[in-house]
């Protein structure tokens, strides 16, 4: 028998902060309000079926705009190129993918 324990609502609450923080602080910085208005209203980067993740998938969905938030913080603040991440940011997005999240950027988008 295998039990899946559910997420809460705290924990819900948490990634759409983080989600967020990327639309009010992040993409900002690198993109057009017009643009960041397409994109809500395209409704990408949206949780689909947040109340359904389990435990673990909330975690891993929570890691994984953590991470991508940390990224382009690195860049942000030390102004230096963050290539090297490429990998992670790209593993990163292929884990909001696999839960219908669609993170629409390349690191290469960031860096122009």
């Amino acid at each position: 028998m295998k039990v899946i324990t559910a997420s809460t609502s705290e924990q819900q609450e948490y990634a759409l902060s983080l989600m967020k923080e990327i639309y009010d602080r992040i993409l900002p910085e690198y993109f057009s309000e017009g643009y960041i208005a397409k994109l809500k209203s395209f409704q990408l980067m949206d949780i689909p079926s947040l109340q359904e993740l389990s435990l673990a998938e909330i975690f891993e969905v929570t890691t994984a705009l953590q991470t991508i938030t940390s990224i382009l913080d690195t860049h942000l603040q030390q102004g230096t190129g963050i290539g090297e991440y490429e990998d992670t940011f790209q593993k990163n997005i292929r884990i909001l993918g696999s839960y219908h999240i669609n993170f629409p950027f390349t690191l290469r988008d960031f860096l122009g």
